[in-house]
């Protein structure tokens, strides 16, 4: 830029530091976002011509620091204005608000993600409604390309709604054709890997690495049943993933990833995409440098996809086809919320699954009504036979999940954790180390392993497994996350790391109590007050309308302690003691 006349003038310095000296207000991305802020048809044009393409385009410099920002300005710059526009979309009535402006917050939303299903096919039918046939023809072209880009076919139903509406011999013969009748349909996509198409420049063995290294990462990842479409061989015999892994139950979902190559930034990406919407829910940029030492490069690729599975379930769009997938995730993002009311939500959609002819096949629902049931033990002081018999039923259901599908790793976590809340600490590390063994790069599984084995005694495990879950959680650690660095750094010792961690972590009783304990042994006790007054606050959340005495709570409190140790509990119960939270009645 110093060396270029006309942006020279853009670039301040001395001796020791460079820094934009233009006005940052007449920025391109300044404009473009001014002009999503107007919201008017003129401003959404405006802006269709400055996006002119992915941002910084080719603009790697081949240093990891520099290039790292770059994939995540460009993810994060794309990602964002897709949501936006998507949104602003969702809240224009078709039938009321002015047609042009539809149609350009429609082009330039498609011009931003170009394989958006509902952007192109509400703009398609706004074209044919202000009569412009030829732009509708051409419209649809271009989308049958962007769905060819992501190895899709168009909807049957919707080319033949075209080819009707369109009409014309020569337009006609410009449309796809539609699938055969007897031609196999599919209710709902499932996930593939699409491997990317090999170029000149490609590096080959590197490629075919990754993709062999993220087909062998997905099987891994069984929670969210990535893998790639089955084929035939001439014989007629099964030789696709599905097969060759035993997915006789898999879950149908919408979300598909894709893999290709960047020789220039000398990277391969990983992009996930919801296949019913067509847009990006992230994408990750893996340096061949770092492929290229093979010993590190499976904890690499997995941390990527464990930021692609934290991805899809954050994804916060509206869900379309209420398929068996979408009513889990649905019920899996209100599980990690870690609360009563969450767990109450989440309740009736997986016991609707259960009874479901897909659903009840499906282990995940199983292993989740069982975790949802030991949720609300934790979350709700009840009488003792009661949570008995929450307690006796979720490890039935637990039980069964592992029966149904035993290389699941969450069905072996939730397995460990009826155990662990029996206080049969030996049996319950046994299934944790089941499920690490079966993935030993999924940050949820290792971070509930390493609370396993702080709650069994063992804190130098427990803190190498937590360091372990942090690095591999990839872009950012969910929240839930800190409940457990929570508890492990308090069996540590770590008070103040522990309370560091209960600022990260979603409020509940469970939170709120350990709070109490941490602040109490640092002799805080106004800190300890007031957590207290939260502890008091979540238990009214939790029972509105029940009145629980001391000598319930007490009996809750102990009856809900998973710490083996008696000294530990004689800390904790001791701490809880001195802030005036009722536990010596129950002891």
């Amino acid at each position: 830029m110093r060396a270029n006349d006309q942006t020279a003038s853009l670039i301040g310095s001395d001796r020791g530091h460079a820094w934009f000296a233009g006005d940052p207000t007449r920025t391109d991305l300044a404009t473009f976002n001014r002009c999503l802020g107007a919201g008017t048809e003129r401003a959404y044009r405006e802006a269709s011509r400055l996006w002119r393409g992915l941002p910084l385009a080719d603009f790697e410099l081949g240093e990891a620091l520099f290039d790292d920002w770059t994939a995540r300005f460009r993810s994060d710059t794309v990602g964002v204005t897709h949501k936006c526009l998507a949104k602003r979309l969702d809240s224009m009535p078709e039938e009321r608000a002015p047609i042009s402006l539809q149609i350009a917050a429609c082009e330039l939303l498609i011009t931003v993600e170009p394989s958006d299903s509902e952007a192109n096919e509400r703009l398609l039918r706004l074209l044919l409604k202000d009569g412009q046939k030829a732009a509708a023809a051409r419209q649809f072209r271009v989308y049958v390309n962007a769905l060819k880009e992501l190895d899709l076919d168009p909807p049957a139903e919707l080319v033949e709604e075209f080819r009707g509406a369109l009409g014309g011999p020569e337009v006609d013969e410009s449309l796809p054709l539609a699938r055969a009748p007897n031609a196999p349909q599919r209710d709902r996509p499932s996930v593939a890997l699409v491997r990317a198409r090999p170029s000149q420049n490609v590096m080959p063995d590197l490629l075919s690495y990754a993709h062999s290294e993220v087909i062998h990462q997905l099987t891994r990842f069984r929670s969210m049943r990535c893998f790639e479409r089955d084929d035939h061989d001439r014989g007629g015999q099964d030789t696709g993933l599905i097969a060759r892994i035993g997915f006789t139950d898999a879950l149908d979902h919408d979300y598909r990833l894709l893999l290709w190559d960047e020789p220039r930034a000398r990277s391969i990406y990983l992009r996930c995409v919801n296949t019913r919407r067509q847009d990006t829910v992230s994408s990750t940029r893996i340096g061949y440098d770092r492929l290229e030492d093979r010993a590190s490069a499976e904890a690499i690729i997995a941390t990527a996809i464990n930021s692609l599975e934290q991805d899809i379930i954050t994804d916060d769009r509206p869900r379309l086809s209420g398929s068996p997938f979408e009513r889990w995730l649905e019920a899996y993002q209100l599980l990690t919320q870690w609360s009563e009311a969450s767990a109450r939500q989440a309740m009736p959609i997986l016991e609707d699954l259960a009874l479901d002819p897909q659903g009840k096949r499906l282990s995940l629902v199983h292993s989740s009504i069982s975790s949802l049931l030991m949720i609300r033990r934790l979350m709700i002081p009840t009488s003792a036979a009661m949570a008995k018999a929450d307690q006796e039923r979720a490890q039935a259901t637990a039980l069964k999940a592992v029966s149904i599908d035993a290389l699941e790793p969450f069905n072996h976590i939730i397995l460990g954790w009826t155990r662990m809340q029996a206080n049969e600490h030996d049996t319950a590390l046994l299934s944790f180390d089941d499920a690490m063994a079966l993935n030993p790069y999924s940050a949820s599984t290792v971070v509930a392993a390493a609370e396993a084995y702080a709650y069994a005694g063992n804190a130098a495990m427990a803190s190498k497994l937590a360091d372990k879950a942090a690095s591999l959680t990839g872009r950012f650690i969910p929240p839930y996350y800190y409940t457990y660095f929570a508890n492990i750094a308090y069996l540590s010792g770590d008070l103040d790391r522990c309370i560091e961690h209960l600022r990260r972590a979603p409020e509940s009783i469970h939170t709120a109590t350990l709070l109490v304990a941490a602040h109490a042994e640092r002799e805080d006790m106004k800190a300890a007050a007031a957590a207290r007054v939260r502890f008091e606050r979540e238990l009214r959340r939790a029972e509105p309308y029940a009145q629980s005495d001391g000598s319930t709570v007490s009996k809750w409190l102990v009856s809900t302690n998973m710490h083996r140790d008696p000294s530990v509990r004689q800390r904790m119960f001791g701490s809880l003691e001195r802030a005036g939270m009722p536990v010596a009645a129950a002891r």
